[in-house]
């Protein structure tokens, strides 16, 4: 199996508190891992440092690319992580509750898109391209957890377990 991520040594001070202590883990790709513990256990300081939140104070943290190539985490911000692929959701999601179900989803692929204000503003042919391959892709992810019949539904008129 190919690592998808992999943490070195990983540990995190707050001043005199060691949160994590020498953390090592490598996810592989097709697996599914899950890190449980106890609240005050580390899990979301660890998110937090993998994520570019948190600087850690020591270890090495990888993402791999398409490639295998392994790509240093260690101080890159979380938009920087994010567009190298990997992102975090929060317990607490907010939704834009006066858009559509489809313009939320299409908001979370907002770091996948290229256009700037000039483009939102000029609406060129590459900016509308965009933004329809970016519809195409929202309402294929749409399809996949089987809410494709709501895309046009405001978001505030779904209840949470939908």
């Amino acid at each position: 199996m190919n690592p998808v991520l992999e943490v070195q040594d990983l540990s995190q001070d707050f001043g005199g508190l060691r949160a994590l202590n020498e953390l090592s883990l490598t996810v592989n790709s097709g697996e599914i891992v899950a890190l449980i513990g106890p609240n005050g256990a580390g899990k979301t300081t660890f998110f937090n440092c993998v994520t570019g939140i948190y600087t850690p104070t020591e270890g090495k943290m990888f993402l791999y690319d398409r490639e295998g190539s392994p790509k240093l985490l260690n101080g890159k911000k979380p938009h920087v992580i994010t567009a190298m692929g990997m992102a975090r959701t929060f317990q607490n999601i907010r939704l834009f509750s006066d858009m559509t179900v489809l313009e939320n989803v299409m908001i979370g692929r907002h770091c996948r898109t290229r256009a700037g204000i000039l483009g939102a503003v000029m609406r060129d042919g590459r900016t509308r391209r965009e933004e329809q391959e970016s519809i195409d892709a929202s309402y294929a992810l749409l399809e996949l957890v089987r809410l494709q019949d709501m895309w046009n539904e405001t978001a505030r008129n779904l209840p949470y377990g939908a």
